[in-house]
């Protein structure tokens, strides 16, 4: 195939246009970027459209590894130029692969509820990073899925997807808009605990029960959780800090509270095994 040199072309033009979020919603695609990140994603079994290639920078032999399983698995794959990588890459050093990757279908709610027992919402985290290292975080924990709330970062821009390194292609990650509160309601009428982080006032966490079906609700590091999210939850859990902290940011405080739940479960397991 004929390497594409000019950064008008209309296929490159498509790919760079991705990097808009409002044009990832719209159009159900997102882009994945860098050897990692496309092994990761071939691993999960995601939809990879195209691939832009760049022979320049692409090399090493994890890269070649890549394109040869790229090959093999029928992806579309299409060598570009470093200038039109560059264009459309969202990274400063790129790696040489830029991959268009169709949204993974999200579960609906109740579907989401059903297929597990710990699931995180989020509401008002604005920071791609953090997002994508909670994400992480719920997949190392054993949750069943992810979901954002008003405010929030969208989940499928490329800094989430770099901070969760692969999570994001694995765990079900829903968009919920102004629906956080309906998912804690619904939470609640099925018997789950609704377990809202707030800065005090709280029970501490290692007291909270989280053995039974969990939904853990984290805000913002500065604002927190609204008072109308607050108000559906089951229990208030809080992180006792050393002075002078007097904060965590929400992918560390979000790790804290679900191993905590990995403990108690594993308690009860081991307790019920003793019996």
């Amino acid at each position: 195939m004929e390497m594409i040199t000019s950064r008008h072309n209309p296929l490159v033009k498509a790919v760079r246009a991705l990097r808009s979020t409002k044009l990832r919603r719209s159009e159900g695609r997102f882009l994945v970027e860098g050897v990692r990140l496309l092994e990761e994603a071939l691993a999960a079994g995601l939809n990879l459209e195209t691939v832009l290639v760049c022979p320049e920078l692409a090399v090493g032999t994890r890269a070649q590894a890549l394109l040869t399983r790229l090959r093999e698995s029928g992806v579309r794959w299409v060598p570009v130029s470093a200038s039109v990588l560059a264009s459309v890459a969202e990274t400063e050093t790129p790696q040489g692969l830029v991959a268009v990757a169709s949204l993974p279908g999200p579960p609906s709610v109740s579907a989401l509820l059903e297929a597990t027992d710990l699931v995180v919402l989020g509401e008002g985290i604005q920071d791609p990073g953090n997002a994508g290292t909670l994400i992480r975080a719920a997949e190392a924990a054993g949750a069943g899925g992810v979901c954002f709330s008003a405010g929030s970062v969208y989940p499928f821009g490329s800094k989430v997807v770099r901070a969760s390194m692969g999570s994001l292609f694995r765990l079900p990650v829903i968009a919920l808009g102004d629906n956080g509160k309906e998912l804690a309601a619904s939470c609640r009428a099925a018997g789950w605990e609704v377990v809202v982080t707030t800065p005090a006032g709280g029970t501490p966490f290692w007291q909270v029960p989280m053995a039974a079906p969990t939904l853990v609700v984290l805000g913002n590091e500065g604002a927190g959780v609204s008072a109308e999210l607050t108000a559906l939850g089951s229990q208030r859990a809080f992180i006792p800090l050393a002075q002078p902290v007097e904060s965590l940011n929400v992918a560390v405080a979000g790790a804290v509270i679900l191993f905590e739940a990995v403990r108690q479960r594993a308690a009860r397991r081991k307790a019920a095994a003793e019996l």
